[in-house]
């Protein structure tokens, strides 16, 4: 297992997280302890981690983080999402406090996709995993967007 941790004092300045992209009503944005891992979009479209598949991760030098994840092509109309499968969560001035990969199960290609949790703290605190990665971080802001694809890697 491959593992890194970073600190940075402490958190006594306890900040909240603004979310973009979800229901802002009751019951169906972002709450506690659920987190990101089931919400609504203002649309009314149910994004639900548990039933998509966790594709990866890219950590920007401005500090943003950006998790994506997707639904398969029987699961997505479902969840209202059959033009859009895929899901886009773009974390803004981030500070990640513990990333674990576990390498060996990398190879697992059954199980790599699956979502365990993607809880938050009502403050500015996430805590994301999967079959291969565990990450606790913090954050200013987050951005959620349904997709019809993986946007291609800049060239």
């Amino acid at each position: 297992m491959r593992s890194a941790e970073a600190r940075s004092g402490g958190r006594e300045n306890r900040r909240e997280t603004e979310f973009r992209g979800v229901s802002i009503e009751p019951g169906r944005g972002i709450r506690e302890g659920v987190g990101p891992y089931e919400y609504f979009t203002p649309d009314g479209a149910h994004v639900y981690l548990h039933d998509a598949d966790f594709l990866g991760l890219v950590w920007l030098p401005d500090a943003n983080l950006r998790f994506y994840f997707s639904y398969d092509a029987e699961t997505a109309p479902l969840y209202g999402a059959a033009d859009s499968p895929v899901i886009e969560l773009t974390f803004s001035r981030v500070e990640v406090h513990t990333w674990e990969t576990d390498m060996d199960a990398l190879s697992d290609m059954e199980h790599q996709g699956q979502v365990s949790a993607f809880s938050w703290d009502t403050g500015d605190g996430f805590d994301v995993t999967t079959y291969t990665l565990h990450m606790s971080f913090s954050a200013a802001g987050m951005e959620a967007r349904l997709l019809t694809a993986v946007p291609s890697a800049p060239a």
